[in-house]
């Protein structure tokens, strides 16, 4: 049997502005992983995806598209797996490399927690982790050994089509890479032409996507990043949809935030590399303040009072504290640099009713286990 598995992600500064070409993230990965493993099989390909009650669902490749024999409910549960599989079977087509029948067997526990009974996910990327550990296990059960950027660009196809063309893929590219980076998105309407025109995936791979960023920077060893739960789960997908309604009706305020936030963010970068910590810190309450006056007045719900009352915890103790990612729930982050702080914040966080996370920086990406 053939194993994979990525990592997830947390956003460090400059999450929203990041959605727009040419603005500056700073990304980590983080070591909460998605598996998957591959058998051959006799014929077709089966699905089992245990935790969201798929097993061994029955699936044919042909004509460039995956069918799935399943009820439309499961249908929708597999879409994202399914858009992996896919392209991953298109670009080996396009390969000279004829589908072979496996069993694809997922599991994404490491990165849920049980409550009342139902999984819940935290926001560290679980899909985008999916896709990648997916199109990366597909590609080798075939004999063809992917290059990271090759899995990356793949990866953000399938991922940027299979959620209704939204999102940047920060989230893709810390499942591939690993590490802590600065990122910048792809160019999204260049993409979405060089798809639709119907030129080959294989040859979009190979070609440099515009804007294209990302920068790996080294950790320093005593760098803390501390991640909180508040107990509830978010869409992305369903806020950026919101984000991009209030974009079409107040183009110039959403313009002036997101060019505050992406200032932040160079800033936030700028002073990481220089590993001038006091201005990391004042750099990312201010990214803190601009992400609530963003909720605000786009009427979107980014910083939930959980999120802001896990980042005043952090505050409170000597560490610098936010939301990371789109927010609406999922998880806050912290930021210290020794262990007495980062043991009273996790502390003070589970005393007040979140859930402090076991989580460290990942700095393998996707990988062959």
């Amino acid at each position: 049997m053939l194993s994979y598995s990525a990592p997830g992600k947390l956003f460090i500064s400059g999450e929203w502005a990041i959605l727009e070409v040419g603005n500056h993230g700073l990304v980590a990965a983080v070591n909460n992983r998605v598996h998957v493993s591959l058998e051959g099989t006799v014929e077709d390909i089966l699905i089992t995806a245990a935790e969201f009650g798929v097993r061994e669902v029955h699936a044919k490749y042909a004509e460039g598209k995956l069918h799935i024999d399943a009820d439309d409910k499961q249908k929708e549960t597999l879409k994202l797996l399914g858009e992996a599989l896919s392209t991953s079977l298109r670009f080996l087509g396009e390969n000279s490399i004829m589908p072979k029948p496996f069993h694809i067997i997922t599991s994404s526990k490491d990165t849920q927690f049980e409550v009342g009974g139902q999984l819940k996910k935290v926001g560290f990327g679980s899909s985008a982790a999916l896709v990648v550990s997916a199109i990366a296990a597909v590609l080798d059960f075939h004999g063809y050994r992917a290059t990271k950027e090759e899995i990356y660009k793949l990866s953000t196809i399938a991922h940027y089509y299979a959620q209704g063309k939204v999102g940047s893929a920060f989230d893709v590219a810390a499942s591939t890479y690993g590490g802590l980076f600065v990122y910048s998105r792809f160019d999204p309407d260049w993409l979405t032409k060089k798809v639709e025109s119907g030129q080959s995936l294989a040859e979009i791979v190979k070609e440099k996507w515009p804007s294209l960023i990302i920068e790996e920077l080294s950790v320093p060893e005593n760098f803390h990043l501390l991640v909180g739960w508040t107990g509830d789960s978010a869409s992305t997908s369903a806020a950026i949809k919101q984000m991009n309604e209030f974009k079409a009706a107040s183009r110039e305020k959403y313009d002036e935030l997101m060019d505050s936030i992406a200032d932040i963010a160079e800033g936030a970068i700028e002073s990481f590399r220089e590993e001038n910590w006091e201005k990391f810190f004042i750099v990312l309450n201010k990214n803190e303040e601009l992400l609530r006056e963003l909720g605000e007045t786009s009427k979107v719900n980014i910083e939930t009072p959980e999120l802001k009352k896990l980042s005043e915890i952090a505050s409170d103790y000597g560490a610098v504290g936010k939301l990371s990612g789109a927010g609406g729930g999922d998880c806050g982050i912290g930021i210290c640099f020794d262990d007495v702080t980062a043991n009273n914040v996790m502390a003070a966080w589970g005393d007040e009713g979140l859930k402090p996370l076991d989580v460290t920086i990942d700095k393998d990406g996707v990988k062959k286990d």
